[in-house]
């Protein structure tokens, strides 16, 4: 089976852990600053925040910024209803904003429509790792005052004009779940260029400790989201390749797109010339004639493992009672739900696994009845 993601490490990362276990600390300590430090220069911004995962970033950015209820957030809606969540458990009100259909990033004039008083952060998502429209979105949200949080859960190693994913908005929130292309198991991170907002998520992260000398004093009620030296020692050994892996999923990507050219009903994510995707994903939208579930299990049986795209949040039960809405509210959304398809892309696959995972898709539009 050809699969979607596929983590690998080399013998760097054995002995990583192995140095790990051996200094007997295992908790958040001197390799979790290590990593820490290493992603953000890599982001090019001053300060990396580790966390337990992109989820609990996202909720600590959002905690820091003081972000509750009687709040407005909005958030994009084709995501992983992580983004969603991540607002309603700070009891904040959320409002969805709907896509863009070529590049299924959230559109920015959805987001102007939404603006409020009480609207106090905007959540854009970087879709499947290419970066949102942020030459668009940064300008607005700074004429309005609104600070921008980017889920940058998949965008590891992307970039708009030459400005690194991370680098956008007050802050970035980076995963490392296995399906990344960059992993520590579980695990994520908050990267940014403000001081003050990142020595209070370093608090708020560790039970809302502030450090004197030896002792701790808990300044504030906070949260356990600290990250292990295990799972930062996963993360620190593949920092230094990572431009490369990138460079390779780029490859990889552009050699699929070429073959789906020639078939019918499937059309690949659109990429903005200025815009460099790392592919945590590669994801195709399907003719409205095809069923993209039964392509789904056609692939399945040509040893193709595939899966929806993402998720349309508003027509999800838990944020239709949230949010007040139903499905196809969000029309462009809802419809990239629907549609979309994910196919295998991952640094560990040949050109010539490439052209498996074409042929076989191939394969299954051509043995679809007609709708």
């Amino acid at each position: 089976m050809l699969r979607l993601a596929e983590p690998r490490f080399g013998p760097e990362a054995l002995e990583a852990i192995g140095q790990v276990l051996a200094s007997g600390h295992l908790t958040q300590g001197p390799v979790v600053a290590e990593f820490e430090a290493a992603v953000a220069a890599f982001c090019g911004v001053r300060h990396g925040v580790a966390t337990t995962s992109a989820t609990t970033a996202l909720e600590l950015v959002l905690a820091a910024l003081d972000i509750g209820p009687g709040d407005e957030v909005i958030a994009a809606d084709f995501t992983y209803p992580a983004t969603g969540n991540a607002v309603l458990q700070r009891g904040a009100a959320l409002r969805l904003a709907d896509a863009d259909a070529s590049t299924y990033c959230v559109a920015p004039d959805a987001i102007e429509a939404l603006l409020s008083p009480r609207t106090k952060a905007v959540l854009a998502v970087d879709v499947f790792g290419l970066p949102a429209d942020y030459a668009a979105i940064e300008p607005l949200l700074e004429h309005h005052g609104v600070p921008l949080v980017c889920d940058a859960a998949c965008s590891l190693g992307g970039a708009l004009d030459q400005r690194r994913c991370g680098s956008f908005g007050r802050a970035g929130c980076f995963s490392f779940h296995p399906r990344k292309s960059l992993t520590t198991g579980e695990g994520g991170m908050v990267v940014t260029d403000d001081d003050a907002l990142a020595e209070r998520m370093r608090e708020l992260r560790n039970h809302g400790t502030r450090r004197e000398g030896w002792r701790s004093t808990f300044v504030e009620p906070g949260f356990n989201y600290r990250m292990s030296d295990l799972n930062a020692a996963l993360g620190l050994v593949q920092v230094p390749a990572h431009e490369s892996t990138v460079r390779t999923r780029n490859a990889l990507a552009a050699r699929l797109s070429a073959q789906l050219e020639r078939v019918d009903g499937i059309r690949p994510q659109h990429v903005p010339v200025a815009a460099l995707h790392p592919y945590q994903a590669y994801v195709v939208t399907c003719d409205p004639a095809l069923e993209r579930d039964a392509l789904i299990a056609a692939l399945r049986e040509q040893g193709v493992e595939s899966t929806l795209g993402t998720y349309a949040m508003h027509a999800e039960p838990a944020f239709a009672r949230a949010c007040g809405t139903a499905p196809g509210d969000l029309p462009v959304s809802d419809a990239l739900a629907r549609s979309t398809l994910a196919l295998p892309l991952h640094q560990g696959l040949t050109e010539a696994d490439i052209d498996t995972v074409a042929r076989a898709l191939d394969a299954a539009v051509r043995q679809l009845p007609a709708r």
